[in-house]
């Protein structure tokens, strides 16, 4: 599609906006990032292009575009061959990328290559997520089982995640009874109170029936705690209360 443009060096200027295109797959276009940018150029607008490729989707910068193109701004803007990969790649150690950019990225294209299918390692993660509305790096230990989470996030932002035969299963009824504390504990979904549960699912002298029973009677013993140790050491003292056989769960380094 021809536009109207000059150019300026190897960026290009113009005040035309029908012909870019937001690039299918990229992360989603956060309004209220574009209204501060907004009140931003309201006051000084740097003109610093945007990158789009040869079929005018724009694979960096379509918050600037969107924000100049609300405030009729015109809009510079230079061509790049990266691709999509290639824009991920670039963003993975900036602040440009949030876990949740490259998990709506990922989603888009396997619902794109797959047609709907929900079996993709993307779209399980995505509502393992939305079910438990728990911190993407938790989602990310328990589908993954991985306890590193620098390997793990790495294979997540690079589209490598995998997701082990039976782990969605046994993440799903973990997080059941985690969310079940909710009418005990409002802080059940902390992380360091999830790690702790999680750690505790693992001991064969834990049981979370009986954990919720003395829970319920003991509700104000249970408070925030600032690591998973001193969560587990809280638990213990509400888990042996009244009883005369006294368990000792094994303790993990955060």
């Amino acid at each position: 599609m021809k536009i109207k443009a000059n150019k300026v060096s190897s960026i290009y200027v113009t005040n035309e906006y029908d012909p870019f295109k937001i690039k299918y797959g990229n992360r989603p276009v956060d309004m209220r990032h574009v209204r501060n940018l907004m009140s931003s150029m309201k006051h000084n607008y740097i003109q610093r292009p945007i990158t789009i490729n040869k079929k005018m989707e724009i694979i960096d910068g379509q918050h600037r575009f969107t924000a100049a193109k609300a405030l009729g701004l015109p809009i510079y803007y230079e061509y790049n061959t990266e691709d999509l990969d290639g824009i991920r790649t670039m963003n993975q150690n900036t602040k440009n990328w949030t876990m949740d950019d490259f998990l709506s990225s990922y989603y888009s294209i396997e619902q794109k290559n797959n047609n709907g299918d929900l079996t993709g390692p993307y779209t399980i993660f995505k509502f393992f997520k939305e079910y438990s509305k728990f911190p993407i790096v938790i989602c990310l230990y328990m589908l993954t089982g991985s306890h590193s989470s620098k390997r793990g996030s790495n294979m997540f932002k690079t589209g490598k995640l995998e997701i082990p035969s039976g782990q969605f299963e046994l993440a799903k009824k973990q997080a059941k009874m985690i969310l079940s504390v909710k009418d005990y504990y409002d802080g059940y979904r902390r992380q360091r109170f999830i790690h702790a549960m999680l750690q505790l699912f693992k001991d064969e002298e834990f049981d979370f029936k009986r954990f919720i029973k003395k829970l319920d009677i003991n509700r104000a013993k249970m408070f925030h705690c600032t690591c998973t140790t001193d969560y587990i050491d809280t638990i213990e003292k509400i888990y042996n209360w009244g009883s005369k056989h006294k368990v000792k769960f094994r303790r993990y380094r955060d």
